[in-house]
């Protein structure tokens, strides 16, 4: 998408996404804990979509063979974009006129908005043309290549109108520089990650296996908890020495024999602390032991000027 989009919207798009889990006040720590939970969710995410993405049967709305075949290599969301631009070209495109150019057929169509575009087919090349642009700019196919796909009595989408980016296989394409037909459709799967994805597959299958029946959802949150207990080893009481190990493998460092740096010293400053009652500082001011006078030669608490004998 970074190519597609040509303003600020980049950084105002990942500054959203990354406000969701961080604070302006985290310490680094923290901050790199909430940067792998954004991690951690856009991954999930994807994985979601992937699973609907290869056990999702979508409805198909027209009887074109163009349609049953951009159900099977388009995305959900891609294939919902193709299903509009098809029934477009069903119901509402039309051809003008049709001419052709030494080894280029040129088709004039016309859309609903009574606007004609122009779509060229190389049969040397085996290659399409047209003036809408829209394959060059989100890689989508329009709705007047698939009149003439139609017309031409095609059954399969040809490869060089796939694109890249609308695919059910996972980042195919990089969108940066174009649609290069030159990077192979699918990449080699770590067996790690493909058991991370069928993990994820299974759990929303039973998820929506058990949906609305209470005793088989409480059934299956048991095993989950004694499966984590099992498998990440919750409830056995760590030792002071494990801990210790724990919390330095997590941070990357250990603990120096020699510590520098301490937090600073506690000052009482100036106005600190409550205030005190009028009884509170009489009881005060009595505990304090007296002390005598030079002119009346007495001990109290008072002074010259408001000693009796004076």
């Amino acid at each position: 998408m970074s190519s597609l989009i040509k303003t600020t919207s980049i950084s105002e798009s990942q500054n959203i996404f990354f406000k969701r889990y961080s604070k302006s006040r985290s310490n680094l720590v923290e901050f790199l804990m909430n940067y792998n939970n954004a991690l951690d969710g856009q991954r999930s995410n994807n994985n979601r979509l992937e699973y609907l993405d290869f056990n999702t049967i979508p409805t198909l709305k027209t009887n074109s063979a163009l349609e049953k075949h951009a159900s099977t290599i388009y995305s959900d969301s891609g294939f919902k974009l193709i299903q509009s631009e098809i029934e477009e070209a069903v119901d509402n495109v039309t051809m003008v006129t049709l001419s052709n150019i030494g080894e280029n057929e040129i088709y004039v169509v016309n859309d609903k908005f009574s606007k004609n575009w122009t779509v060229s087919y190389s049969t040397s090349f085996d290659s399409y043309a047209f003036s809408c642009k829209m394959f060059g700019r989100i890689g989508l196919v329009c709705s007047h290549i698939f009149w003439v796909l139609r017309n031409k009595k095609m059954k399969l989408i040809p490869n060089e109108l796939h694109g890249g980016r609308w695919l059910k296989s996972k980042f195919v394409k990089a969108v940066h520089c174009g649609f290069d037909d030159d990077i192979e459709t699918f990449i080699v799967v770590d067996e790690t990650k493909q058991e991370y994805r069928d993990m994820h597959g299974d759990f929303y299958d039973i998820a929506r296996l058990i949906e609305g029946d209470g005793d088989k959802i409480r059934a299956f949150r048991q095993i989950m908890a004694e499966g984590r207990k099992k498998v990440l080893g919750e409830g056995n009481v760590l030792s002071i020495s494990e801990k210790r190990l724990m919390i330095e493998n997590f941070y990357g460092s250990h603990v120096p024999s020699q510590i520098d740096v301490h937090p600073p010293d506690v000052v009482k400053t100036k106005g600190c602390g409550r205030r005190l009652s009028r009884l509170e500082k009489e009881m005060r001011e009595m505990s304090k032991p007296g002390r005598k006078y030079g002119k009346c030669g007495e001990v109290g608490r008072h002074d010259s000027r408001n000693c009796d004998k004076i």
